[in-house]
C-alpha cells in the first residue's frame, strides 16, 4: 500500500474503510453503491473497500480483496484482520455485523426487522450482533427517525438517497406496482388479496421470484428486473403499493415518488415518515379502496404526484454522504 494522500492543506487525508462485500446485493447493496459513489465524489477523504475480487467499485477507491461468508464467525475475523492491516482511521460497517478490529468503527443499522424473525436462532443472532454493534461502535448511523427511536441510543440519522436515474416521464399509466422481496414483513399476500377486488387493472410484482403468485389472474410476476426496466415500471404505475408491516426506510416508495408515481403504503411508521402527505396510508382492509381511489380520481392522482416529486428531492446520496462524512470527521 502506498503512502497516504495529502489534502490541499498538506495534511494526510483520513483513510476510511468500508465493508463493501454486499455491494452487488439489493437493499444494503443499494446503500453501499449509492453512499460510496457519493463519498468519492465529495473528494476529500481516501476510501478503502473490502470486497470480493470481482466487485465493481467506484473509480478512486482502493480495493482490498475479502470474500468471507456473510453472517459467519469467519467474517468477523477476516474483515477485522484486513481492516487492521489497512492503516485506517475509521472503519464503516454498513450493516450491524461489526468485525473484530482495533480501528474505530461507525456502523449503520438500517432496521430492527431481524429481531422479529420467526426463527428463534435468527432472532438471537440478530439481537446479539445489534447489541454488540451499538456497544463497539464509536457512532451509530441509521436511515430514518423511526429506527433511531427504536434503537434508543444516540444514533445519527443519514437518510438514504435516490439514484438520479429515477425521473418522471409523460407516459400512460398501465398498472399497480409492488417492488420488494417476499419476506413475511412485506405483507405481499395482503396486497394480492386486495387486488382481486380492484377490477380492470393489472398488478406487477418486482423484486423476488413470487412463485406462489404465478398464474394469478391479472398478476404479472416480473421477478428481478434491470434498473432501466424498473424506472419504466415506476413511471407507468397507477400507484406503487407497499403494504409492509415494518420498514426501516422504504426505498421503493422514495424511488416511486421521484418517478412521478403515486404511492399507497401501510401505516408502518417509517413509510409514513418517508412519504409524509404525498402518500395514502391505509390498513390492509382498505388497500382495495385506496387503489380504486387513485385509479379513478385524476385530481387526487395529480396532487399525489406533485407532492411526491417535491418530497423525493429531500433524498439524495450526496446529502447522505455529507452527513456520513461529517460523522467520520468527528472521530
Amino acid at each position: 500500500m502506498g503512502p497516504r494522500r495529502a489534502d490541499d492543506g498538506g495534511a494526510a487525508a483520513m483513510r476510511v474503510g468500508i465493508d463493501a462485500r454486499k455491494i452487488a446485493d439489493f437493499g444494503i447493496g443499494t446503500y453501499i453503491r449509492g453512499l460510496l459513489t457519493a463519498l468519492v465524489d465529495l473528494g476529500d477523504l481516501d476510501y478503502v473497500a473490502f470486497a470480493p475480487a470481482d466487485a465493481s467499485l467506484p473509480s478512486g477507491v482502493e480495493h482490498v480483496v475479502v470474500d468471507a461468508p456473510h453472517y459467519s464467525v469467519r467474517e468477523l475475523f477476516a474483515v477485522g484482520r484486513a481492516a487492521d492491516r489497512a492503516r485506517l482511521d475509521v472503519f464503516h460497517a454498513p450493516h450491524y455485523v461489526v468485525p473484530f478490529t482495533r480501528v474505530p468503527v461507525v456502523v449503520t443499522i438500517h432496521d430492527l426487522i431481524h429481531l422479529h424473525r420467526r426463527n428463534p436462532l435468527q432472532r438471537m443472532y440478530a439481537k446479539t450482533m445489534i447489541d454488540r454493534a451499538i456497544r463497539k461502535a464509536r457512532r451509530v448511523l441509521t436511515v430514518s427517525e423511526t429506527v433511531a427511536r427504536e434503537l434508543a441510543c444516540d444514533a445519527v440519522v443519514t437518510p438514504n438517497g435516490i439514484d438520479e436515474v429515477f425521473q418522471p416521464a409523460n407516459v400512460p399509466r398501465e398498472h399497480f406496482l409492488y417492488v420488494g422481496n417476499d419476506k413475511p414483513h412485506k405483507n405481499v399476500s395482503a396486497l394480492v388479496d386486495a387486488f382481486t377486488r380492484v377490477p380492470d387493472a393489472k398488478l406487477v410484482l418486482v423484486g423476488a421470484p413470487f412463485d406462489r403468485f404465478r398464474g394469478r389472474e391479472r398478476v404479472d410476476v416480473r421477478g428481478f428486473v434491470s434498473t432501466s426496466e424498473l424506472v419504466s415500471l415506476y413511471q407507468r404505475a397507477i400507484a406503487l403499493v407497499m403494504p409492509s408491516i415494518e420498514e426501516g426506510f422504504g426505498l421503493p416508495a422514495a424511488e416511486a415518488m421521484a418517478c412521478g408515481a403515486p404511492v399507497i403504503t401501510s401505516r408502518a411508521a417509517a413509510l409514513v415518515e418517508i412519504t409524509g402527505d404525498a402518500a395514502l396510508h391505509v390498513d390492509d382492509d382498505a388497500l382495495d379502496d385506496a387503489m380504486l381511489r387513485v385509479a379513478r380520481d385524476e385530481t387526487l392522482r395529480a396532487t399525489m404526484i406533485a407532492k411526491g416529486l417535491e418530497r423525493a428531492r429531500n433524498f439524495t446520496w450526496k446529502r447522505c454522504a455529507m452527513l456520513t462524512r461529517d460523522v467520520f470527521r468527528s472521530l
